[in-house]
C-alpha cells in the first residue's frame, strides 16, 4: 500500500468525521444547558427524624435552607400517615370486632345491620374517624380513588366508619425468614395542601411525588394539575411502583407533563446501570419526547458508614454520571444519634453545594427542558462510514494488503452499509460504539509501534511527544466517534446505554498480539519469530517486566465494567478525593497508573536496549491506558466537557507519574551496573569454579 493512499484514506476519515458535527453537537448543546442541580430532601423523612431528635421541623428545615437546599419532595398522604398521628384508626374487620368486644362496646350488630347486604372479608380493611374534619377530609379524597363497590362508608355510636374492600400489599419477606411476608393495607390520599401552603410560603420549591392507588377510581388524577399550576411545580418523581393511571389512563399524566413542561426525574438503580422501572415510566417517557433527568436517591449509599465517602459519591453523581436531581433522605448511623445524623446530613449538604458550584454547576434554577431530537439515517451512515475507513487503514498499517483488494472491501463495505442504514433504518449506534472502542485503541498502539521501530534513533523527548501525539490524538479521534454514536438524550440520561464493556477491554488486548506480530516479524515470519522465543531464556528484565505486566492484567480486568472482582483500597479512595478536588474530574487509574508510566518506560528503555519483547510487555500496559482513554467517552452519561478534562487531567498526572517512573528506572540501572554487573562477574571470573 503506497504512502498517498493512505493519505487518501487519512483525509476521507477526517471528512466523514467532520459530516458528524450535527450529532455532536446535538449532544453537545444538550449537556451545556443541563448545568442546573437540584438538591431535594425527603420532606417525610426529615419530619420522622426531627420527631425523633425531638426536634422542630421548621427549625431542621431552616438549616437546610441555609445549607443551600431550595426544593423539598412531597409525597402524598396516606390512610397510614394518619393512623400513625393519631387522625384515624385502621384495623381488619377481624381486628376491629374482636376490639369492640373486648372493650364491653360490641357496636359490631349496629354495623353488620347496616351491611347485612355487603359481603363483607374478614381482611377487609375499617377506618375510624374520630373528628369531624378528619371525616369530610377522608370523604373527599376516598370517593375519588374508590368505586361505590371499593368503599363503604357508615356511621355507628356517634363515629364515622370507611370500610375499604381493595387487594391488600404484601410485605416484603423478612431476612432469613421462612414466614410468608404480612399483607398489610395503604391507600395515598392525595397531597396536603394545607402542607403545601406552608412550604411554599416559607420559600420551598415543590418537587411532587405522584403514585398510584389501590382502587379503580381514577377521577384523583385531575388534582395534580391543579397542584402544579399552584405551587409552579417543574419536577416531579413518581412514587411506587407505578405511574398514576397505569394502564389504560396514562395519557392523564402524560397530557399533564407535556402542557405544563414538567421535567419527570426517572431514579437511578443501586447498582448505577439503568434506571429504577416503574409500570407506565416508558411509555410516558417515549411519548412526551424524554422530557427526564436522572435522580440519585442517598439511599443508595447508606452502605457507607463514612460521611465522607458519602459526600464523594454525591460530587461522583454529578460529575462523573451526569445526575441533576439529588434526592436526600437523613444519614442513618446507628452509632450516632438522630440530632447527630441531622447535623452532619445538613453539613455535608452544605459542603456539597460549595463543591459542585467552584465546579461550574447551578443551583439556584429550575431544571431546563432539553432538546428530543435524535438524528437521522444519514448521520449514522456516516458513523457508520467512519468505521469502515480507520478498520481500511488499520488493515493498511497491518499488512501488505492490495490496493485493488482494498477498494473492493471499501466498496462491498459502503454498500452493505448504505443498506443498514439507508434502505433498512437499522438502529446499530451501540455496535458503532462498540467498533470505535475496539479499533481506535487499537490502531493507535499499531502506529505508535511501528513509530518506536522505525525510529529509535530520535531524541527521548521527541519521541515521547510524537508518541503522545499518535496515542492521544487517534484515542480521541474514537472518543469523538462514539459520541457521535451515541448522541441522543436517550443515551445522556442512562435510559439506554453502552452495552459492550467487557469486549471493548479485552479485544485490543487480543489485537495487540496480532499488532506487535505484524510489526516485529515481517521479516523473519511469525512461526520462526515464535520459535526463537520459546528457545531463548529470558533475561532478569524481562521476567521482572512480564510479572509486572500479570499483575497490571490482573487488576486491569478485575477493575473493568460492572462486574468489578477487585475491591478500591481506603488508600485509593484517600488518592480520588484528592484528585478529585484537583481537578473537575479524577483521572482514570488506568491511565496515570499503568498507561503513561508505561509508555515512558518503554521508549526509555527501547531506546537503550532494543528487544523486541520489550515492546511486547510494556506495550500492553501502554494498551490499557489507550483503551481506558476511549472507554471514557463510551460512559455516555457523562458529559463530553468532564471526559475530555478527564483525559487532559491523566496526561498531566499520567507523565509526572511517567517521571517518576523513569527516575526509579535509572536508580535502578545504576545499582545494577555498579553493584550487581561487578558480583556477578566475580562468580563468572572463577570464584565458584575455581
Amino acid at each position: 500500500m503506497k504512502l498517498n493512499s493512505r493519505g487518501v484514506l487519512w483525509i476521507l476519515l477526517l471528512v466523514t468525521l467532520v459530516a458528524l458535527l450535527g450529532g455532536f453537537g446535538l449532544r453537545w448543546n444538550n449537556e451545556a444547558h443541563n448545568k442546573t442541580v437540584i438538591t431535594t430532601i425527603d420532606y417525610r423523612e426529615f419530619v420522622k427524624s426531627a420527631n425523633f431528635a425531638s426536634q422542630d421541623i421548621d427549625t431542621v428545615l431552616d438549616n437546610l435552607q441555609q445549607a443551600g437546599v431550595k426544593c423539598v419532595a412531597v409525597k402524598e398522604t396516606t390512610v397510614r400517615d394518619l393512623d400513625e398521628r393519631g387522625d384515624i384508626g385502621l384495623y381488619s374487620v377481624a381486628e376491629f370486632r374482636a376490639l369492640m368486644q373486648d372493650y364491653g362496646q360490641d357496636l359490631w350488630p349496629e354495623i353488620e345491620a347496616q351491611l347485612k347486604n355487603e359481603k363483607i372479608n374478614p381482611s377487609n380493611r375499617i377506618i375510624v374517624s374520630f373528628k369531624p374534619e378528619t371525616t369530610e377530609f377522608l370523604t373527599e379524597r376516598l370517593t375519588k380513588r374508590f368505586t361505590e363497590e371499593e368503599l363503604l362508608m357508615f356511621s355507628a355510636g356517634n363515629q364515622d366508619y370507611f370500610l375499604v374492600r381493595s387487594e391488600l400489599i404484601p410485605q416484603p419477606r423478612p431476612a432469613n425468614s421462612m414466614e410468608s411476608p404480612s399483607p398489610v393495607f395503604d391507600a395515598r390520599l392525595g397531597f396536603d395542601e394545607n402542607l403545601l401552603d406552608d412550604l411554599w410560603a416559607r420559600g420551598w420549591q415543590i418537587v411532587l411525588m405522584p403514585g398510584q392507588n389501590r382502587g379503580s377510581n381514577l377521577a384523583y388524577l385531575q388534582e395534580y394539575r391543579d397542584l402544579v399550576k399552584k405551587y409552579a411545580v417543574n419536577t416531579i418523581i413518581i412514587d411506587g411502583g407505578q405511574v398514576p393511571g397505569y394502564p389504560e389512563h396514562l395519557d392523564v399524566m402524560q397530557k399533564l407533563i407535556a402542557d405544563e413542561n414538567l421535567t419527570l426525574g426517572i431514579i437511578e438503580t443501586s447498582v448505577q446501570l439503568g434506571y429504577m422501572e416503574q409500570k407506565g415510566l416508558d411509555e410516558i417517557m417515549e411519548a412526551d419526547g424524554y422530557p427526564i433527568n436522572r435522580v440519585y436517591s442517598t439511599r443508595n449509599d447508606e452502605f457507607l458508614q463514612d460521611v465522607n465517602d458519602r459526600y464523594y459519591r454525591w460530587i461522583r453523581a454529578v460529575v462523573d454520571r451526569g445526575i441533576r436531581i439529588m434526592y436526600v433522605t437523613p444519614f442513618n448511623d446507628n452509632k450516632l444519634t438522630f440530632s447527630e445524623n441531622l447535623e452532619q446530613t445538613t453539613a455535608k449538604l452544605d459542603l456539597f453545594h460549595q463543591t459542585i458550584t467552584d465546579k461550574g454547576y447551578v443551583t439556584d434554577r429550575q431544571l431546563p427542558p432539553l432538546n428530543s431530537a435524535v438524528p437521522g439515517k444519514l448521520h449514522y451512515f456516516m458513523v457508520s462510514l467512519s468505521l469502515l475507513l480507520v478498520t481500511l487503514l488499520y488493515l493498511s498499517y497491518l499488512a501488505r494488503v492490495d490496493k485493488k483488494l482494498l477498494i473492493a472491501l471499501a466498496v462491498v463495505g459502503i454498500a452493505l452499509l448504505a443498506a443498514a442504514n439507508l434502505l433498512l433504518g437499522m438502529d446499530l449506534a451501540k455496535l458503532y460504539a462498540l467498533g470505535a472502542a475496539i479499533i481506535y485503541p487499537s490502531l493507535s498502539i499499531l502506529l505508535f509501534m511501528i513509530y518506536l521501530r522505525d525510529y529509535r534513533h530520535h531524541s527521548f523527548l521527541r519521541m515521547l511527544f510524537t508518541s503522545l501525539l499518535l496515542l492521544v490524538g487517534v484515542n480521541m479521534l474514537g472518543g469523538y466517534t462514539i459520541v457521535s454514536s451515541l448522541t441522543d438524550i436517550r443515551y445522556i440520561m442512562n435510559v439506554e446505554y453502552f452495552r459492550g464493556v467487557k469486549i471493548a477491554f479485552l479485544l485490543p488486548l487480543l489485537l495487540l498480539g496480532i499488532n506487535y506480530l505484524a510489526c516485529f516479524t515481517r521479516e523473519e515470519g511469525v512461526v520462526p519469530y515464535l520459535s526463537g522465543i520459546l528457545r531463548k531464556s529470558p533475561s532478569y528484565m524481562a521476567l521482572a517486566l512480564m510479572l509486572i505486566a500479570v499483575v497490571a492484567l490482573y487488576l486491569y480486568i478485575g477493575r473493568s465494567g460492572h462486574t468489578a472482582g477487585v475491591g478500591v483500597s481506603s488508600l485509593e479512595l484517600r488518592l480520588r478525593e484528592i484528585l478529585e478536588t484537583l481537578f473537575l474530574a479524577r483521572p482514570r487509574f488506568k491511565e496515570i497508573l499503568i498507561g503513561y508510566p508505561a509508555l515512558m518506560a518503554l521508549i526509555y528503555l527501547y531506546r537503550r536496549y532494543p528487544w523486541r519483547e520489550l515492546v511486547l510487555i510494556l506495550g500492553l500496559g501502554v494498551m490499557m491506558g489507550s483503551i481506558s482513554m476511549v472507554n471514557s467517552f463510551s460512559h455516555v452519561f457523562t458529559a463530553i466537557t468532564v471526559s475530555t478534562s478527564r483525559t487532559l487531567s491523566g496526561l498531566i498526572v499520567g507523565v509526572a507519574i511517567g517521571i517518576i517512573t523513569l527516575i526509579g528506572i535509572y536508580l535502578l540501572e545504576k545499582i545494577y551496573y555498579r553493584w550487581i554487573v561487578p558480583y556477578l562477574g566475580d562468580i563468572n571470573g572463577g570464584k565458584t569454579t575455581g
